[in-house]
């Protein structure tokens, strides 16, 4: 009662690194855990997990994805961890996490996303950490954080934001890590990080910070008063956020060095 290709153990079913191209049939009702990591699996059949309702853990990192068909996580209820890592995915259906309300950890790291659906994570209230690293987005959707209030880790760092929504941090007030790193980050809305009361470490090295236009003066004056958990250990600490083109300390501008008018 296990797939030839796999080893099973009780509640477990091993299929990583088997060079397969689709994930093969016979997988147990009762399998909690499922590993089809590191294979060349290019797609996913429509219904594929439908009777594997007690799964709690999906290993799906590491084949050559492209899309995921809508509904294919509908019956995985139960799941509270989905790694979807080092894939070439490059858009995500709207509805596609709607019935994953016990996800606690969702790895989505080394795509080829360049865009996030409106809502997409909205029924997603229970988890804690969520890796959107090394991806192609450009922007975020409003809001589409919202829903998130027990997320802990938020990793967006190696993407192509430039800008980031008002108040799309607002209600992440349990985050204690934030990942905004090598980005193309000009400026941070006023009052963006406000209600992150619970943040421990903020990475923003490697963004062109704009120093000229006085909207920098609200995150020179967040990292001024949060210094301590700003790039910390080894990643060069309040200093390393770099106004662009000068390589100044964004801390070290004043009010009478920026101007409105010089921005965009």
């Amino acid at each position: 009662a296990c797939p030839s290709q796999c080893s099973c153990d009780q509640t477990t079913v091993d299929c990583n690194s088997r060079s397969l191209a689709s994930v093969p049939a016979g997988i147990l009702f009762t399998t909690q855990v499922l590993g089809l990591s590191s294979n060349q699996i290019t797609k996913l059949e429509p219904g594929v997990f439908d009777s594997l309702t007690q799964l709690t853990t999906l290993y799906l990192s590491n084949n050559q994805l492209t899309a995921l068909p809508a509904g294919v996580f509908d019956k995985l209820t139960e799941l509270t961890i989905l790694d979807l890592r080092t894939n070439q995915l490059q858009a995500l259906p709207t509805l596609v996490f709607d019935s994953l309300v016990n996800l606690m950890e969702l790895s989505f790291q080394i795509n080829q996303l360049q865009a996030l659906p409106a809502g997409v994570f909205d029924r997603l209230v229970n988890l804690q950490k969520l890796y959107l690293w090394g991806n192609q987005l450009t922007a975020l959707p409003e809001g589409v954080f919202d829903r998130l209030v027990n997320l802990q880790q938020l990793y967006l760092h190696l993407n192509r934001l430039s800008s980031i929504p008002a108040g799309v941090f607002d209600k992440l007030t349990q985050l204690t890590n934030l990942y905004l790193h090598n980005n193309q980050l000009k400026s941070i809305p006023r009052g963006a990080f406000d209600n992150l009361k619970s943040l421990t470490h903020i990475y923003l090295f490697n963004n062109p910070w704009d120093c000229e236009c006085s909207d920098i003066l609200y995150l020179k004056n967040w990292i001024v008063q949060h210094a301590s958990i700003v790039n910390p250990s080894g990643h060069g600490g309040v200093d390393n956020v770099k106004c662009s083109g000068t390589n100044t300390p964004v801390r070290a501008v004043t009010e009478a060095s920026t101007s409105p008018s010089k921005c965009p």
